[in-house]
Order: C-alpha cells, then structure tokens, then sequence
C-alpha cells in the first residue's frame, strides 16, 4: 500500500484514511515499513523540503520541524516516536518525503529499469 500511495496509484485520500482507521498497534507497523522505505529512498534535506510542501502540512508542524532540523537519522528515530496527531502528521510527511526521493530513484537508479518489485507495480 505505501508504494501505490507513494507513486499515486491510491488517492492519498484513501490513504490517509487507511493509516486513521488502523489501530495504534498497526498504525506503529505501519510508521515502521514508510521508514524502512524512506531510508531506502535516501532523501537529500531538498527532496525533504519538496516532501513538506507536497504534503500540504504547515512548516511549523512538530514532524516538519524534526525533518529540517535534525539530521535524517535522528528525525527518523523522532517521528517513529509521534503519537496522535503528531504521528498522522509524521505519516503524511514521510509519506510525500518518499514519494519525492523515490521519484528520484526510478527516474535516475532504475531508468533502464530494475527488478524492485515496488517499482513495478
């Protein structure tokens, strides 16, 4: 489900209301695999950017400020952490952040193509 959100085979709508109606068990499941796949995306602090402005949230938002300030590592580890609000925040900020930096992956790494099955759905 995160790489049809990411590349917008699934309304971001619909995914919103996915990561919502989870419960806060799976909802930590599923904060866990978006951040497995952002540190495989290897987001630049502009792809960053890009992801905050794509997602619509304000700059002034705790998971936006984590990601700008803090480096990715640390900022990973901090909205992992997110509860609540936060951690909605956090998924629809990491989720754009993805969608952004793995853009970049299958239009550069994967161009002539590639056998990542997420690429290829």
């Amino acid at each position: 489900m995160i790489n049809k959100l990411a590349q917008g085979l699934v309304p971001r709508e619909e995914g919103q209301g996915w990561f919502r109606a989870a419960t806060p068990d799976c909802r930590v499941q599923i904060m866990r695999a978006l951040d497995y796949c952002l540190f495989q995306a290897h987001p630049t602090p502009a792809e960053i950017q890009e992801g905050i402005d794509l997602s619509g949230l304000k700059d002034t938002y705790s998971p936006c400020v984590v990601a700008v300030k803090k480096p990715l590592g640390e900022a990973r580890q901090t909205i992992l952490r997110m509860v609540g609000l936060d951690q909605q925040r956090g998924f629809e900020l990491w989720l754009s952040v993805f969608s952004v930096a793995d853009k970049r992956r299958r239009e550069s790494d994967c161009k002539v193509g590639c056998s990542h099955e997420w690429h290829n759905l």
